[in-house]
């Protein structure tokens, strides 16, 4: 059953997915969603009881920030939350946009970004595997820097190609509910905009995910995680607690 916490969009528990050893990927320890701004007073004490005292934000800092459109929050019902930004890119770099700019929410993205940036991912990773206690991680949709991430975690754990890919999916049509939530970068003018505000149709979706998901496949079923958190400089303690994040 998936989690609710009051004003939560997208939100998943990386538990209950399928590991090659046999079993499930423990739940209740990882959580994924979009923005956390649109959690409510009571969808925060919701995720307290949950145990959430950590949330890695992987947004960049022009997407901080509230709207109008956000619930107003009492500074109680985060008191004690630690939140740790901890972007997995850097917006301003040229390469990045040049590399990875069309792709930003495809995995086709995802090589570049990680070979990129392994100093911003050991922060992510470094600030999941520390943590005592269960973990909130989101970017503004909950589905492609969100969904890197978890994808990344899965794997560290042993998760089945096909959990993993299931899980990306369920990010992806979860982020499709809420059009409008991040950035975009417009290069025709050479910018960050607002994404738009329209709604997919169901065979727009259909048609994104069964583009995106043989790219995701050979990615899980190619890429070396375990070597790649090595090589970024996760230290031995935070890795070995990474793999057996998710396991029983």
């Amino acid at each position: 059953m998936r989690p609710t916490w009051d004003g939560a969009r997208n939100l998943a528990d990386l538990g209950g997915l399928e590991l090659v050893a046999g079993g499930e990927t423990k739940r209740g320890r990882v959580f994924r969603s979009a923005a956390r701004e649109w959690m409510t007073d009571r969808g925060w004490g919701e995720a307290r009881a949950a145990g959430v005292m950590t949330v890695v934000d992987l947004r960049n800092e022009m997407e901080h920030g509230r709207t109008r459109a956000h619930p107003a929050i009492d500074a109680r019902s985060t008191a004690g939350v630690t939140i740790v930004g901890a972007p997995t890119e850097d917006p301003t770099d040229a390469d990045f946009l040049e590399r990875c700019g069309p792709w930003l929410d495809h995995p086709c993205s995802w090589a570049d970004n990680l070979q990129m940036y392994p100093e911003k991912i050991a922060r992510v990773l470094d600030a999941v595997g520390r943590s005592t206690s269960p973990v909130l991680i989101h970017c503004a949709g909950g589905r492609d820097r969100t969904g890197m991430i978890g994808s990344l975690l899965l794997l560290l754990a042993g998760a089945t190609s096909d959990s993993i890919v299931a899980n990306y999916d369920s990010g992806f049509r979860g982020a499709a509910e809420h059009r409008g939530h991040g950035w975009s970068f417009d290069r025709a003018n050479d910018g960050w905009v607002l994404a738009a505000d329209e709604l997919w149709t169901d065979q727009e979706l259909d048609a994104a995910l069964a583009d995106r998901r043989p790219v995701l496949r050979d990615w899980v079923e190619t890429f070396d995680a375990e070597g790649y958190v090595v090589a970024a400089g996760v230290d031995d303690g935070t890795r070995r607690r990474l793999k057996g994040l998710l396991v029983e």
